[in-house]
């Protein structure tokens, strides 16, 4: 089917470094997201066209998803454990139990509601320029 066919993320091995998360996937490749998060209050807007992707980690597991991604096949997201949302211009939809994503004009608006959020909450803007990550706290 394509490029739309969303897929849902499996927990995969986490550490959080100094400098960085660790994500080890599926398939046994470690990606390292090397941005040191700044600390943002429950929700942040992502600058237009950049890559979204939201990571939440309990305990050693996390969970990433790719926020309207168009790029990646399905399959090679489903032999990483990564998944991917898509969000439709009028709809909230809930990415994680607790956060959601929505579109807000060119950009995508990532919230936490930490009463029903279980574990750390990660954002990541990326291109081919570079990386910005945030906690939602």
């Amino acid at each position: 089917m394509g490029i739309t066919i969303e897929v849902h993320p499996v927990k995969l091995n986490a550490e959080i470094a100094v400098g960085g998360i660790n994500i080890t996937y599926l398939d046994g490749r470690t990606a390292k997201y090397a941005s040191e998060p700044h600390k943002v209050e429950k929700c942040i807007r992502c600058q237009p066209g950049k890559d979204v992707h939201v990571m939440v980690i309990q305990d050693g597991k996390g969970e990433v998803v790719y926020v309207d991604e168009l790029k990646t096949d399905h399959k090679i997201l489903e032999s990483t454990g990564v998944g991917k949302y898509l969000v439709p211009s009028t709809e909230l939809v809930e990415i994680f139990e607790g956060v959601t994503a929505r579109k807000r004009g060119h950009s995508i608006e990532i919230c936490a509601n930490f009463e029903l959020t279980k574990g750390r909450v990660f954002v990541f803007q990326e291109d081919e320029f570079g990386e910005r990550a945030h906690e939602l706290i």
